[in-house]
């Protein structure tokens, strides 16, 4: 089962973070749509069944106008899962990228494997095994 919940980041340079998730995580293009100058109106990036979305900061709106990027907060306000095959081939190419890893990668105590970085603007990721539709209790 696919969830339909998707979600959607920003940053101060999308083309960038586009190009360092894909070789990082291993997410392919689906869509990507240019703003103006080198701003990316908007992106979407597949890695096996997940789908993520993505634009550049600065965009026009009332909810466009609520984000920040994780460096500018200091910190972060979520972390984003991403349910993969094989997250030890995820966490080798995140550490060749230079991702900022929050521990080893490891057995979950639920099952499987999982770990957590952070992208190059400060973003949150948890790649896991771990089956999110498993119930365990």
């Amino acid at each position: 089962m696919n969830s339909t919940t998707v979600p959607f980041l920003r940053y101060a340079d999308a083309d960038a973070a586009i190009t360092w998730l894909c070789r990082a995580f291993g997410f392919q293009v689906f869509l990507k749509v240019p703003g103006a100058g080198s701003d990316v109106k908007h992106a979407r990036l597949t890695l096996e069944t997940n789908l993520v979305m993505l634009a550049s900061l600065g965009r026009d709106g009332p909810l466009e106008k609520l984000f920040k990027s994780p460096a500018e907060i200091g910190g972060i306000t979520q972390a984003i899962s991403i349910f993969v095959e094989d997250p030890d081939r995820i966490y080798q190419s995140a550490l060749a990228a230079g991702a900022q890893l929050l521990g080893p990668i490891a057995d979950f105590e639920l099952g499987g494997r999982t770990f957590c970085c952070r992208d190059l603007e400060g973003h949150a990721w948890l790649f896991t095994s771990h089956d999110p539709w498993k119930k365990i209790w």
